[in-house]
């Protein structure tokens, strides 16, 4: 049965007297098995729930609440259950490249097509059984997020290692008949899926349109801890054009044919090209942003919407900020701030390396504490303060991947640091040093931004 791990302030579990230990055993008539059973049957304006406390005693309390209100609490697994598990050894597999002394949680080859529907996870639906299909499709448990790679059946086998990944086109045809809607990736690796198993798998998922929303091609993530792992390479920049190119011509044909592109290459591939990001229109919906597809074209929509907010504002010249980011990023970073403040303060942009990970990996949000204080000691003093993009934190908590925190890096580096979102508004206010206008995304945020204020009236 569900147990409850501890319970969030101010919340109903909190007002019944909820505590840690205390399992649930049913809301109304559901015996709750996992998070979605706990989902659906929490989705009442009026419940019932019988709890059982850690000494065996039963209590059932009668609820009257707000239809969307949870319960408010945190399980001792995310799924109330327990999380289902990969049962892949994918040739690309990123856990198998982290290092080996990462927290806990980082090594959780989950592959959970709950976690996918609520959460948005990737999966490749290798571990589902006859009876998840049904109850997916009974739930209506739609969008679901399905890494695909290719529908080669025995490329498939080959590059999952799972006797039973070449069953996925049967899996999307089930799903799409009783009306699920999917979104695809396809992680790129070269000399596998590329070339014309890449055609023959953007061919086979159009043909499920509308189910099958889209399909993002997002090329194969490696750094430097792969050894005793399957020899693979990334993509070059003359074979990151050609994809582009072989996607953008399977767009033309699919607008024709369906109204939208349907397939979409992702921004680093871009990157490696050395080629700008399409306009907004290429996108569509942007329905796979989360994968890295249409972020850079996001961020520059959003900062024409910001530039009209700061339009009145008035910037003081003597402000010197920094602004932290991975290499895929700085030239669209430095662009934008050229234009909109053609150096009317002092700004800097501060590419960090990825030691930690490889050279390979270059996207903001894998980047570690231990590599900016490295590449940053001594040469901020200058500074007022330096942004720092929330994605590379933990959701709850103020933790890089590396276990550093924000303010283990605040203190090494000796100045202030502001927490913004990783969006064109967050660039632009964090910049020009308006950040109160930024509402607090997390715990932490309110915390260091109350900091900073202490420090900006102990020096002024």
């Amino acid at each position: 049965m569900p147990r409850i791990q501890s319970v969030k302030p101010g919340s109903l579990a909190e007002e019944l007297g909820l505590e840690t230990g205390d399992e649930l055993l049913r809301i109304g008539e559901t015996q709750i098995r996992d998070l979605v059973d706990l989902q659906f049957a929490m989705a009442a304006e009026e419940i019932e729930i019988e709890i059982k406390k850690p000494d065996g005693e039963t209590w059932i309390f009668e609820i009257e609440k707000h239809y969307d209100e949870d319960l408010g609490v945190e399980w001792e697994h995310p799924t109330v259950d327990r999380v289902k598990l990969c049962h892949n050894k994918c040739v690309f597999c990123f856990v198998d490249q982290i290092p080996s002394n990462m927290r806990q949680t980082l090594n959780v080859r989950d592959d959970d097509y709950r976690l996918s529907f609520l959460h948005g996870n990737f999966v490749t639906l290798t571990n589902v059984k006859e009876e998840d299909l049904q109850r997916i499709a009974k739930l209506k448990m739609s969008p679901l997020n399905i890494s695909v790679h290719t529908t080669n059946p025995d490329l498939r086998v080959r590059m999952l290692a799972n006797r039973r990944s070449g069953e996925i086109l049967n899996q999307i045809a089930f799903l799409a008949e009783n009306g699920i809607e999917m979104n695809t990736q396809v992680v790129l690796c070269p000399e596998w899926n590329d070339g014309p198993e890449l055609d023959r798998t953007i061919k086979d998922l159009s043909q499920f349109y509308p189910h099958v929303r889209t399909l993002s091609v997002v090329p194969v993530g490696l750094t430097k801890h792969r050894r005793g792992l399957h020899k693979l390479r990334g993509c070059t920049p003359d074979e990151a054009r050609t994809v582009i190119e072989q996607v953008s011509n399977w767009q033309k044909l699919l607008r024709q044919k369906l109204g939208v592109s349907f397939v979409y290459a992702a921004d680093e591939l871009y990157v490696m090209a050395d080629r700008t990001v399409p306009e907004a229109d290429y996108y569509d919906d942007f329905g796979q942003t989360e994968n890295g597809v249409g972020v850079i074209r996001t961020f520059l929509e959003e900062v024409k919407i910001a530039e009209k907010k700061i339009q009145n504002i008035s910037i003081c010249e003597n402000r010197k900020v920094g602004v932290i980011t991975g290499i895929s990023a700085k030239k669209v970073i430095q662009q934008e701030l050229d234009r909109l403040f053609n150096n009317q303060f002092h700004y800097e942009v501060l590419p960090i390396v990825n030691d930690f990970y490889g050279h390979n990996v270059t996207v903001t949000g894998l980047l570690t504490g231990t590599d900016i204080v490295a590449q940053l000691k001594q040469k901020v003093a200058h500074l007022d303060t330096i942004l720092l993009p929330d994605i590379m934190l933990k959701d709850d908590a103020d933790i890089f991947l590396d276990d550093m925190t924000v303010e283990d890096v605040r203190d090494s580096l000796e100045i202030p640091i502001t927490i913004v979102p990783a969006t064109g508004i967050g660039l632009l206010l964090g910049a020009i040093g308006e950040t109160q206008s930024l509402p607090p995304r997390r715990r932490y945020e309110t915390t260091l931004q109350s900091e900073s204020i202490a420090h900006n009236r102990s020096v002024s």
